[in-house]
């Protein structure tokens, strides 16, 4: 992800998860980012001195805001208003008819409206206007993005018929794939079998000539169960995917070379279906994320995925 500084502010959307982008839209990443988009997205940037309260009790409303439960100290008055705002203008996250704010009071049952909550203050303390963490967190809680993976014949990782389903569409030669990839392996070993990764393939040819073929060399190597196995090898040697490269993968990986490369035509077939699908979700980048049928659009870090996965289980 590049970031920098500039006077112009750009639609703080584009700016949340690091992609390899498919080239279908006509809207070029931003080369640079303000700096209150740049601090929500882990960067420090110094501001000019302001007034803050770390002392919640000094603002009546900032007072009634702790009391929900919210850690405010830090805000200031005006994004004390911009959280005061929001809570009672944004719907309970259990599809109640009443506020957030009244669903903190009286519901405690609803944990997805504390986790809709606390996104708002963390929003707000990253340095954002009212109008970007609502942008946010509409994203998020409001109108998100739905998308349901076919899981036939994808490969999984994890437990089968955990609760949570993680689905990705990626690409070996994305960089910001390969970033992705320890994230989630630390996702699997933390949260066991209450979850489960799908993974599909889409590759994107324009910006990445060798990733189709690489694609198809993984999965062809799962008609050997050995999916996981390539997949974990081509995203080591991401600057290595040439067709000798990928043989070379298959041997060291013991497979019977024979079938393995018999299975290359039906396993690009495969590759083929997993980009359509892509395709009709209307994907426009790498790594694309679902959690639960919900199009991930935070930035690409474990901590913010973690969070998505947490309120998925708190259902």
């Amino acid at each position: 992800m590049r970031l920098g500084f500039a006077v112009s502010i750009v639609p703080v959307s584009a700016l949340l998860l690091g992609a390899c982008a498919n080239g279908r839209s006509e809207e070029k990443p931003p080369a640079a980012a303000a700096p209150q988009q740049a601090s929500a997205l882990g960067v420090k940037v110094a501001k000019a001195d302001s007034p803050t309260s770390d002392a919640p009790a000094a603002n009546p409303k900032a007072q009634n805001d702790a009391a929900l439960g919210l850690d405010v100290a830090g805000l200031d008055p005006t994004q004390v208003d911009a959280l005061d705002q929001l809570l009672d203008q944004k719907p309970s996250a259990c599809g109640k008819s009443h506020s957030l704010r009244t669903s903190l009071k009286t519901d405690p049952a609803c944990k997805r409206s504390q986790f809709a909550a606390r996104y708002l203050v963390k929003m707000l303390k990253a340095g954002l206007l009212g109008s970007e963490a609502e942008e946010l967190y509409d994203k998020r809680f409001t109108s998100p993005e739905m998308g349901q993976c076919d899981l036939a014949e994808a490969p999984i990782r994890g437990n089968p018929s955990a609760k949570i389903t993680l689905c990705e569409f990626s690409d070996f030669e994305c960089p910001h794939c390969k970033m992705m990839e320890p994230i989630l392996a630390r996702l699997l070993e933390e949260y066991g079998d209450r979850i489960r990764l799908v993974y599909k393939n889409y590759p994107i040819s324009k910006l990445h000539p060798e990733a189709r073929e690489a694609a198809a060399a993984a999965v062809a190597a799962g008609r050997q169960g050995k999916f996981w196995a390539m997949h974990d090898k081509l995203f080591a040697n991401q600057d290595h995917l040439t067709q000798a490269d990928l043989a070379k993968y298959a041997a060291d990986l013991k497979l019977d070379m024979k079938k393995w490369k018999a299975d290359l035509p039906a396993a690009e077939d495969r590759v083929e279906k997993d980009h359509a699908e892509g395709e009709k979700l209307d994907i426009t980048g790498t790594p694309t994320l679902y959690i639960d049928g919900r199009k991930y659009s935070g930035p690409q870090r474990y901590e913010e995925v973690k969070d998505w996965i947490d309120e998925d289980l708190n259902r």
